[in-house]
């Protein structure tokens, strides 16, 4: 009522609204370590533990907009056989006189067509560089981990060994040409394309850390996430993620930060109250040597780890289902990773206003 009384029972259309976002979206990331301290100084920001999930969210641009590798090289084939032809074609008639054809602005079209292409082609590249480093550093650090284990035992490991990455662009990469930076992502309903926003989430429900970019799977996304949380608001001990997160990297980073961690490392079954009240056991020690995975599924059988992921699937997941459904937001209205993440950060700023005014009021 306020707002209106001031406003003269006016309210501003959606271009000034749009256009206010968009002049000050560098300073939406302030606004949201601001509200959270205004929450901290009423005592309901406390980050002893944050629970960390992400979702994929519509891109502004169409996914029939994308292009992968192996048709943009066929296309570049095609529109270079074309020129030779239409070169061909101008030397044996006179151009001046040729009705069916602007051979000079045909050639252009094409030219300009493969340049295109070709830029597209280069980021594709870029990328499939970038993925072979990260992929490379994860297939060396698994393949010691499997000659330790091997050296300990003195036995050979059983089962297929970690493949090793292939280098170069894949047939199927993709690149969008309205929204270059967006990438095609497996959803819920299918393969669409999307950003992948992540949050961490407080016990009481408020989102004390964001960040959204173009990464297409979440593995590196948990340690971006916890530096995303402002130190102001505390020392994190404790994080929980499923097993979308989980690798080496993340638990040895977890460490380094003296954060215990509690990472799924497989799919978590529903509905298990019940069996996990008539076996409240401990599970028995692990043998010697136990890989990461091994111990941090052990580590989850605790009543200790059974307990804070628990609280994770009670705060995280509620978040992204008020702010989707409650809220309705399913679509970017910006393009590239730098706006889209200001944008991501101005939904969780509003998602903090509205836990915040229900805590202050309950």
């Amino acid at each position: 009522m306020a707002f209106r009384f001031i406003s003269g029972n006016l309210h501003p259309d959606h271009d000034t609204l749009a256009d206010f976002r968009k002049r000050f979206l560098e300073q939406i990331g302030s606004c949201f370590v601001q509200i959270l301290m205004i929450a901290q100084s009423l005592g309901f920001v406390k980050v002893e533990q944050v629970n960390i999930d992400g979702t994929k969210i519509q891109a502004n641009a169409s996914k029939h907009s994308a292009m992968s590798y192996d048709h943009m090289e066929r296309l570049e084939r095609q529109f270079k056989e074309e020129i030779e032809r239409l070169m061909e074609r101008a030397k044996q008639v006179d151009m001046q006189e040729d009705q069916e054809l602007d051979i000079p602005a045909e050639i252009q079209r094409r030219e300009d067509r493969i340049e295109k292409i070709q830029a597209a082609k280069k980021v594709l590249e870029q990328r499939a560089k970038e993925r072979f480093e990260r992929e490379q550093a994860e297939y060396e650090a698994k393949m010691k981990a499997r000659e330790e284990r091997e050296k300990q035992s003195g036995k050979k490991i059983g089962g297929k060994k970690p493949k090793a990455p292939e280098e170069g662009p894949q047939d199927k990469d993709q690149y969008n040409f309205t929204d270059p930076e967006s990438r095609i992502m497996k959803t819920s309903d299918g393969f669409d394309q999307c950003y992948n926003a992540q949050a961490a989430v407080s016990e009481q429900m408020l989102i004390v850390g964001a960040l959204a970019n173009a990464h297409c799977v979440d593995t590196q996304e948990l340690l971006p996430v916890l530096d995303a949380i402002p130190p102001a608001l505390g020392k994190v001990d404790t994080t929980a993620a499923d097993n979308g997160y989980f690798s080496q990297g993340n638990v040895q980073g977890c460490e380094q930060r003296k954060v215990d961690a509690y990472i799924a490392v497989g799919k978590q079954a529903h509905n298990q109250w019940l069996d996990e009240q008539l076996a409240k056991q401990e599970p028995t020690p692990l043998d010697e040597p136990a890989t990461p995975s091994m111990q941090m599924s052990h580590k989850l059988k605790t009543e200790i780890g059974r307990a804070i992921y628990r609280l994770r699937k009670m705060t995280v997941e509620p978040v992204f289902g008020i702010i989707k459904e409650a809220m309705g937001f399913r679509r970017f209205s910006f393009r590239g990773e730098a706006a889209i993440n200001g944008e991501w950060l101005l939904v969780c700023s509003a998602f903090n206003l509205k836990r915040l005014f229900v805590l202050v009021t309950a």
